[in-house]
């Protein structure tokens, strides 16, 4: 038994018109001409890999750039932690919902004496 070799494939590649698919005569009525649907097709063979993807799923698409700035960066952490406290003291919430937003101040500001730390080490290490 003969294997034939493999070496059929795609010759060459061509872009799909409209205009290619209509056959008849110019003052008739054109049929409507079938195309296949390329965006789906692309969609399943060119997936993005892990590596690709990555990064947009731990960099949101609609994040501000200018929300990275340290300083811009401090001041939101700074109001949102006085955002949870605040709801920690409402009344409205039930206990479980106080406590959360308490663990989440107190989180946020452990956070931010640890950065005051850092920089107050930071700055005796650049003194010498």
């Amino acid at each position: 038994m003969r294997i034939k070799p493999f070496d059929v494939g795609v010759e060459s590649v061509t872009l799909w018109q409209h205009e290619d698919e209509v056959h008849l005569p110019a003052d008739g009525r054109a049929a409507p001409a079938f195309l296949p649907e390329v965006q789906a097709l692309d969609e399943i063979v060119n997936r993005p890999r892990l590596d690709e993807r990555l990064p947009d799923l731990l960099i949101p698409a609609n994040l501000d750039p200018g929300l990275l700035e340290p300083a811009a960066l401090s001041d939101v952490r700074a109001g949102l932690q006085l955002f949870f406290e605040r709801e920690s003291q409402a009344a409205d919430l039930q206990p479980e919902d106080r406590d959360l937003f308490g663990a989440a101040g107190r989180l946020l500001g452990d956070d931010m004496t640890m950065d005051t730390e850092v920089r107050a080490a930071l700055a005796m290490l650049l003194r010498g």
